[in-house]
């Protein structure tokens, strides 16, 4: 299973008397190791993408949401217009499908090993090429419920607790109903696992890759802006797995999911924004780095 090295620590400034701004400021001066903030040059948003195998899982004919493919593809423009506003780079990375987490295991234990590489590789390479701030979430439909799968085991959280009742956004009653079946279908085939073991059964390639980027990310001393519940989940995989990686990071956006509030809790994160996104979650990183950018350049 995959191995980490522990990142270098950065000392947190979550509590700032000065205000948020201020906070940023100084969060990303001691990440330039500089006296103050300077002015982000490069920007990148990385964004791992792929299918999971519960977004088609039905039961008594009811699946998990009511989001399709034709709304993948108008995230798509939606990313790519937002990374324009921001002025950032946007580069999606292809991950491999994922199994459905309540019948049978995400991937195989090479197929997690090569996605944990993947992500690190992807960091490396941004890094390299002088990306002084990275972005990262996830792309595809049913990742919050992978999450949500992953932070109930990890954190012993039961399947409503994870999920809470929110059927609003057009989920029906009937759609949390299958959500939380699968959830605990899910959490019940990994009771006996832990560490990567869960990864690998309930998880995704996709949190795989982001869990490899966000830590190397860390160990390559580049801040990194998540979002999303899933990137949310991968960043508290990475800081256990890794310690110190959590001070390198900060949050976009609020959602309604349980499982995004509750591993912001566990890495001390407070999202800059509330926009309570219960869909395409690259855009709260995105819409948040303006504000990153004005704090470097007000300090």
């Amino acid at each position: 299973m995959p191995e980490f090295t522990a990142v270098p620590q950065l000392r947190s400034t979550t509590h700032h008397p000065a205000g948020r701004l201020a906070e940023i400021a100084a969060w990303l001066a001691a990440a330039q190791d500089s006296e103050k903030a300077q002015p982000l040059t490069r920007a990148r948003a990385i964004i791992f993408s792929g299918a999971h195998g519960i977004a088609e899982r039905t039961v008594d004919g009811v699946g998990i949401g009511p989001l399709s493919s034709e709304d993948e593809e108008r995230w798509r423009d939606d990313i790519s217009t937002a990374a324009h506003r921001a002025e950032a780079g946007v580069e999606f990375i292809e991950c491999a499908d994922a199994a459905s987490i309540d019948v049978a295991p995400a991937m195989s234990a090479e197929e997690l090993e090569r996605h944990v590489e993947l992500g690190h590789k992807a960091a490396d390479r941004e890094v390299d090429s002088g990306a002084d701030y990275l972005l990262t979430s996830d792309f595809g439909i049913g990742g919050e419920t992978v999450a949500a799968a992953v932070m109930g085991r990890i954190t012993r959280t039961e399947p409503v607790a994870i999920l809470g009742t929110r059927t609003s956004g057009g989920v029906t009653d009937q759609m949390w109903k299958t959500r939380v079946t699968i959830v605990r279908d899910a959490m019940f085939r990994a009771r006996n696992l832990e560490g990567w073991e869960v990864v690998q059964t309930i998880g995704s390639p996709s949190l795989a890759a982001l869990v490899g980027f966000i830590a190397q990310a860390a160990l390559r001393r580049t801040p990194v802006l998540i979002a999303g519940p899933l990137a949310a989940t991968a960043a508290v995989l990475a800081e256990r797995s890794a310690p110190g990686v959590k001070g390198w990071l900060r949050a976009g956006s609020t959602s309604p999911e349980p499982a995004q509030a509750l591993a912001f809790k566990e890495l001390g994160l407070s999202p800059l924004l509330d926009l309570n996104l219960s869909a395409c979650y690259p855009l709260g990183a995105l819409a948040a780095l303006p504000l990153v950018q004005l704090a470097a350049e007000l300090s």
